[in-house]
């Protein structure tokens, strides 16, 4: 007898996160916790402990803390958006954002139209939904609107339901491309057009390099899009605390269905987060992110013109923001026959095959440099390139 796991499209994640021997990382997205203010932070906690301990570490309501709206507000705002109580949902990060977008508001079976080279995890979230997952066009200045509404009829002339866009418009992971405020407004003109939603995925907005930032698509039509912002990249993955900004009509289905995933958010770390946002606000620690960034950007993208060339195979662009270099192969070669000889010279990268919804993109890798101590990036990009520079070797298994 078939299990209900047998009916379920296998979803692989990506390792990201592990480390051993003398490996360099290039692989999973940690932030440079180094910048936060651990001594400030652990008195305030403890205060919070001692003094309302009771409240912050009991269940509590699937809303968003009343203390912490301004702490949200306050992110959102430096990209021109703006929210309140009943728009807001409570999550355990985008991720948990993803799945409740996934779950509570689309149909199983229906399309989903996803930016491509996707985040993974968005991929996976919407296939263990029962989604069913469409790349949408892009050219070279990003999605393309036109050609967008031609994907979406064509669909549905399929018979297929189409009604949601999923993108990272901001420091895109993994390109770190930014989409232009002009093609944002095209984006959402076609969305009302077609009666599409949008689902706005922020981890990095706030992390340009310059302290620029880029309006929000959220800040355009607070009612044509699902927005999910998270504290994970701009105070600390660990509190696991973000939240969803929907139109008010959707935001009651989004609530309960966090509300079965978890039954409740994270009262102390809400309240450890409003706690921080009163006493010091986001934009020191915000300036302390981005320089750390902008230094260990420079130092990559540096060693790899040394290590690899502008003129080789490999093919990148330095990015503006974010944790991020996509390097890919000129002559389509997928990246996986490298993974064994990096792993061999001790260090380690993610192929561009995760990033695809079929197979595409495996011509990329993505390298974080987010979180790699400084004094190791060049020497980990010479091992790369000792990697990536050897006779392309053949896949296992392949003829």
């Amino acid at each position: 007898m078939a299990m209900w796991t047998d009916l379920r499209p296998t979803v692989e994640m990506p390792r990201l996160f592990e480390r051993g021997g003398d490996v360099i990382s290039f692989a999973g997205g940690l932030p440079d916790l180094d910048v936060l203010p651990l001594e400030t932070i652990s008195g305030q906690l403890s205060r919070l402990v001692r003094l309302g301990g009771k409240l912050a570490l009991q269940y509590t309501t699937p809303h968003v803390a009343k203390a912490l709206i301004p702490a949200i507000n306050d992110l959102m705002g430096r990209e021109g958006s703006a929210t309140t109580a009943d728009h807001l949902v409570p999550t355990q990060g985008s991720q948990m954002g993803l799945m409740a977008v996934g779950l509570g508001i689309a149909t199983p079976g229906e399309t989903v139209l996803v930016q491509t080279p996707a985040y993974p995890g968005a991929a996976a979230a919407f296939r263990i939904a029962g989604l069913a997952l469409h790349p949408a066009p892009e050219d070279a200045d990003g999605l393309a609107p036109a050609a967008l509404r031609e994907t979406v009829l064509r669909l549905r002339a399929d018979g297929r339901t189409v009604r949601l866009l999923y993108c990272n418009p901001t420091f895109q992971n993994p390109t770190g491309a930014t989409l232009s405020v002009a093609r944002r407004r095209e984006l959402l003109a076609v969305a009302r057009e077609l009666d599409l939603l949008i689902i706005e995925d922020n981890p990095y907005g706030l992390l340009s390099f310059d302290g620029g930032t880029t309006t929000a698509l959220h800040a355009l039509d607070p009612e044509r899009v699902i927005y999910l912002g998270t504290f994970s990249k701009v105070f600390a993955p660990g509190l696991r605390c973000g939240w969803i900004a929907a139109p008010e009509q959707l935001a009651p289905h989004l609530r309960r269905t966090t509300e079965v995933m978890s039954l409740s958010p994270s009262a102390l770390a809400q309240a450890a987060l409003a706690a921080f946002h009163t006493r010091a606000g986001w934009g020191d620690l915000l300036a302390a992110y981005r320089a750390s960034y902008q230094e260990r950007c420079a130092l990559m993208a540096d060693a790899l013109d040394a290590e690899l060339g502008t003129d080789g195979p490999w093919q990148w662009e330095r990015p503006r923001g974010g944790f991020y270099i996509w390097l890919r192969h000129r002559e389509g070669v997928d990246t996986v026959r490298f993974a064994e000889a990096a792993a061999e010279h001790g260090v380690s990268y993610v192929p561009g095959s995760h990033f695809g919804l079929d197979g595409e993109h495996a011509d990329g890798l993505r390298l974080c440099f987010s979180n790699v101590p400084r004094k190791r990036i060049a020497e980990g990009v010479s091992r790369l390139a000792a990697a990536l520079t050897a006779p392309v070797p053949s896949l296992r298994g392949a003829a």
